[in-house]
């Protein structure tokens, strides 16, 4: 079953940007499949979403096509499962060439899947993603959803997955291990909990739900709720279900019970909002679980990200970024603030950044975190990454600078008689606040690590004093 749709910004929710849905299959989050490694006992300062996908068990793509693919199970017709998979794209891992008064792009979906090295079931499937703007096009947040529901016999299968722009050498390509569970077994008469932005439950095991999944099972820290589709079968059917987030070391965050709504067929159900306020940033887990034996049948990850291309492991980390643009005072109360306290601080530490009120999205967020992004990828030197450089600290706060001119100097200062190569970098910015401002990195030590000269320190920090707004109440 394969169905698509396009959404446009306004209607998104995921980091204050839209959403487009270019193909809905059906689907649910992760399945019977395991991570393929243990996560690391730390996570980075900075992840990389793409790697913490692959390290709890998704399929995640390249760098040019960071597609985020998943598998989910739910009981299906008779004896047999349904295996529901998703895939989440950026609009950006496409190439759209211009279309009458829009853009257009196609991208292929094939799923493989063998039991003892024979080919038991396949889909293929094309699709067009049109939209109306070349802003579009660019998009780096989740924008595009592929869902499909199939049919299998419950038992182990290896699975290639193939995901590919139709107008150029981008791809997913990957192979997989899927263990597909009958949930007529004991102790498997619940389904697993399924992340999804909206769903409507089903009566029977005859047909799949009606979902619309996050199939990165990701939410935006401070944005709305995620929701949580839960089924049951059969005699677990009249008995509650526990439904719990959990961290990484096993504390409970927040937990619940919930009856099920009859279905009238065999199956209930229920569409859970899991308050935000229980969730800090980081990786989480849901975990489902009878009323009568609370011990967990069912486990899916739910991630709480700062953006679609960075991830932290807690906010004390997040607020490490913060502090290039943020007064002391705002990052004390962030700090020291409950988690409902810290959420309502954040959201309005952006509010009186928002150059744009009216408009759906926070203009001057989204830019600040793509500059995190840029300067991570572009700025790294020995020992530090890109956004901790003094390049990288300039960069976010005052963007890319208009000029760049590469420059001999002495180590010992901007005045001495220049080298044969070149050994610093000169940043000219002729809008920046109080005028024009020109600002130098020298790397003294001839290993790549260029530093603000204390003239140019001075300055910049003039300037990004202007940019921030007054404290509030001064």
């Amino acid at each position: 079953m394969v169905r698509s749709r396009v959404r446009t910004r306004r209607e998104g929710h995921r980091f204050g940007g839209p959403l487009l849905f270019s193909v809905l299959v059906l689907l649910t989050a992760c399945g019977g499949r395991s991570p393929r490694r243990p996560a690391p006992e730390r996570v980075p300062t900075v992840a990389r979403p793409l790697e913490v996908y692959d390290q709890l068990g998704m399929l995640a793509g390249p760098q040019e096509f960071p597609g985020v693919a998943s598998f989910a199970t739910l009981a299906g017709p008779a004896d047999s499962t349904y295996v529901l998979f998703g895939l989440s794209l950026p609009s950006s891992a496409l190439r759209f060439q211009r279309d009458g008064q829009g853009f257009v792009a196609e991208y292929t979906v094939a799923l493989t899947f063998l039991r003892d090295t024979v080919r038991v079931k396949r889909l293929d499937e094309r699709q067009v993603v049109r939209v109306s703007s070349f802003a579009e096009t660019s998009r780096t947040d989740e924008s595009i959803i592929f869902q499909a529901a199939l049919t299998l016999a419950p038992g182990s299968y290896v699975v290639d997955v193939e995901a590919r722009d139709a107008f150029s050498s981008r791809a997913l390509l990957a192979r997989d291990t899927l263990e597909v569970p009958s949930h007529t077994a004991p102790r498997r008469n619940i389904g697993m909990p399924v992340v999804v932005y909206a769903a409507r439950g089903r009566g029977t095991t005859e047909g799949p739900p009606e979902l619309t999944l996050n199939p990165r099972r990701t939410l935006p820290y401070g944005g709305n709720a995620p929701l949580v589709y839960l089924e049951a079968y059969d005699s677990a059917a009249s008995i509650p279900v526990n439904l719990r987030v959990v961290d990484e070391h096993g504390a409970v965050l927040w937990q619940s019970q919930f009856p099920l709504q009859d279905g009238g067929g065999g199956v209930r159900h229920a569409l859970v909002e899991v308050p935000p306020i229980s969730l800090p940033l980081g990786r989480l887990w849901l975990e489902l679980a009878s009323a009568v034996d609370t011990q967990a049948v069912a486990r899916s990850p739910l991630l709480v990200t700062i953006s679609d291309q960075w991830m932290v492991a807690n906010f004390e980390e997040m607020l490490q970024f913060l502090a290039y643009i943020a007064h002391a005072e705002e990052l004390d109360s962030l700090r020291a603030g409950s988690t409902s306290q810290r959420r309502e601080l954040w959201e309005r530490f952006w509010s009186r950044r928002d150059p744009i009120p009216a408009t759906p999205i926070n203009e001057y967020r989204e830019e600040f975190f793509e500059r995190v992004r840029f300067t991570t990828d572009q700025f790294a030197e020995p020992a530090r990454p890109g956004w901790q450089t003094d390049r990288g600290e300039v960069f976010i706060v005052l963007g890319a600078p208009d000029h760049e001119v590469q420059r001999q100097v002495r180590q010992s200062g901007v005045d001495a008689a220049p080298t044969a190569v070149p050994n610093a970098l000169e940043w000219i910015y002729e809008n920046a606040p109080g005028g024009r401002l020109e600002l130098l990195f020298i790397d003294r030590a001839g290993f790549g690590r260029y530093e603000l000269t204390s003239s140019s320190q001075q300055a910049f920090r003039a300037a990004a004093r202007r940019l921030r707004p007054r404290p509030e109440g001064k």
